[in-house]
């Protein structure tokens, strides 16, 4: 029960933080066979737990064995909500030979037709970027078949994408490649194992690129970003449903990057220099891209949306407001690595929130009437309507901005814009 419980937290708390998931393709994921889902690593422990929260396929997810050894307590909870320890070279060796047990288990899940998560570049970094993927994945699935003869296991790759997982109401995009049966894969193992391994890994790489957003260039990181947000804000996307299994721009995206990639030294210069005048217009404007694409969104509707919507959003402001801030100033204040920054406020958002329901609830029912306990059950409404609302002032606001400026000013920035669109 417990187990339920917080995956609903994590997911509320997702939603609040993230303003749109896309996860597109978890239809290709077979319901009657061993299953390996094989993601890439951009956070932390985003992508495992946000996985977890959404689709009851993944149920068994393999984190890095360090995580483990923070305290008892977070051992046991990793635990409890099915992760399993896999441990590094730079764990030590006698974290390694844990590893041994560890991996047996795995192939016993996998023998039993339950699935297993693992994020196949092995560690973690923030950045759109598919990084060397680790033969552990192809290696648990060889595991599980030469020990108890398990055929039928399939991976299927994941591809997540972040436009800025760090970003308070930013968007998710993850889709779900076709199944890659085993079985393709034995002729070569009985001829030599560790070609066959290589052979799935290179497999699993090219479904994975396929699906993940790859700045070929460290040195084109911003750039890129910048291309994206163009793209992104073009459409206007509906506020609901927050999580869409719908077809999302997500290949569009990959496209784009792959059409920048292409392009020589010469032409990114040309348009580095173009986007940084835009960007230094949009500055001394004080204005922003958003604004300028999407003026739709400066409409009499909206403004009175926003004015009916005040007080829930004020309600929900103050009602959710230790569950939400708490885990964002203790991330402001601590974190100092990007990639775990979003993690560690989702994560402890969540636990925060159901302890802090719960007490709430309790002094409720002792203390207060049937209303008082019905009021604290609106309290995740109230909250995701609070992130709603303040995403749509912040749009209503962009766009009133660049509204308010004269014809020609407007005009010109458009053209500068236009000037940007790769082809």
């Amino acid at each position: 029960m417990l187990y339920y419980i917080i995956r609903f937290w994590i997911s509320w708390y997702a939603q609040y933080f993230y303003s749109k998931t896309y996860f597109t393709g978890m239809d290709k994921i077979p319901t009657d066979k061993p299953v390996i889902l094989a993601c890439n690593h951009p956070t932390a422990f985003t992508e495992p737990v946000y996985m977890a929260a959404y689709t009851s396929k993944v149920r068994n997810v393999m984190l890095r064995g360090d995580m483990f050894h923070d305290s008892k307590l977070i051992a046991a909870f990793l635990r409890y909500i099915k992760c399993i320890p896999i441990y590094r070279a730079q764990d030590g060796m006698a974290n390694l030979k844990k590893n041994e047990a560890t991996l047996n288990y795995c192939y016993e899940l996998l023998e039993k037709g339950q699935n297993m998560f693992i994020l196949s570049e092995g560690d973690s970094k923030l950045e759109k970027r598919l990084r060397p993927i680790q033969k552990g994945t192809a290696r648990l699935a060889f595991g599980a078949y030469e020990k108890f003869g398990t055929k039928d296991i399939v991976i299927v790759p994941i591809g997540i994408n972040y436009m800025d997982a760090n970003r308070f109401r930013s968007k998710i995009y993850a889709d779900f490649g076709p199944p890659i049966p085993l079985s393709d894969y034995f002729d070569a193992h009985e001829k030599n194992p560790r070609r066959a391994v290589k052979l799935l890994t290179d497999k699993i790489k090219v479904e994975l690129r396929k699906r993940v957003i790859h700045v070929e260039k460290p040195a084109d990181d911003e750039l890129a970003d910048k291309l994206l947000t163009l793209l992104e804000n073009n459409q206007m996307d509906a506020p609901l449903p927050l999580v869409s299994t719908k077809s999302s721009r997500q290949f569009e995206f990959i496209a784009l990057i792959d059409r920048f990639n292409a392009i020589d030294d010469t032409e990114k210069k040309e348009l580095s220099d173009k986007m940084d005048a835009y960007y230094t217009k949009l500055a001394q404007l004080g204005v922003k891209d958003m604004g300028v694409v999407q003026t739709r969104y400066y409409s009499w509707p909206i403004f009175f949306a926003l004015i009916i919507g005040f007080i829930p959003f004020i309600i929900g402001l103050i009602t959710n407001f230790i569950p939400t801030q708490i885990p964002k100033m203790y991330a402001d204040r601590n974190i100092k690595q990007p990639k775990f920054y979003a993690s560690v406020q989702v994560g402890m958002g969540a636990i925060l929130y159901i302890i802090y329901f719960w007490i709430l609830l309790i002094i409720a029912a002792i203390w207060g009437d049937i209303w008082w306990v019905l009021f604290i059950f609106t309290f995740p409404a109230f909250g995701i309507f609070t992130a709603l609302w303040w995403e749509y002032a912040n749009k209503w606001n962009d766009a009133r901005k660049v509204s308010n400026l004269d014809k020609e000013t407007i005009e010109e920035i458009r053209r500068m814009r236009a000037g940007l669109v790769m082809r």
